[in-house]
């Protein structure tokens, strides 16, 4: 059975991806967050049965099934090939997953407070109420380590990009 915690995590991971292929099946991104949201909710029922090494294939076909019946649901002028979009695959380049991925690689170069900070409130979504009591900081001094922690980054990110 899949933890709560573990759900969210690859769930997380998973959405760019589940978001690209229902946006190149239904044209849309607000109906393809729709799909996505669909779909999560699905996989949020099935959780005790899941896998996290079989989540990523399933999620990507039950994404595909509800982007089609979308389309279906919309009563279009021409046919619908299931099957031929049942076979879409997304392009495996993302953009922003590559700069997702170095943002990533940035913030574990950080030093350890920083990289903690940041981690708490955008991996674990925690407020800054909640990091100022996981870490004894108070808030001024909270705020003066994120501050820190998006400098160094903004400037790591800048210098990654001129190279």
């Amino acid at each position: 059975m899949m933890t709560t915690e573990e759900f969210k995590q690859n769930i997380l991971g998973l959405q760019p991806r589940l978001q690209r292929t229902a946006e190149g099946i239904v044209g849309d991104p607000d109906s393809a967050a729709d799909a996505v949201q669909e779909a999560v909710i699905t996989l949020w029922e099935q959780r005790a049965t899941l896998k996290a090494q079989d989540m990523e294939r399933l999620s990507l076909t039950i994404v595909k099934r509800r982007s089609i019946d979308m389309l279906r649901k919309q009563k279009p002028t021409v046919s619908i090939d299931t099957e031929q979009l049942m076979q879409w695959e997304v392009p495996d380049e993302d953009p922003l997953e590559e700069r997702y991925q170095l943002a990533r690689k940035l913030v574990d170069q950080l030093p350890e407070r920083q990289r903690n900070a940041i981690l708490m409130k955008y991996e674990k979504g925690l407020s800054n109420k909640e990091i100022e009591r996981a870490t004894g900081m108070s808030s001024t001094h909270l705020y003066a380590t994120l501050s820190r922690a998006y400098k160094a980054l903004r400037n790591a990110m800048i210098q990654n990009k001129e190279e």
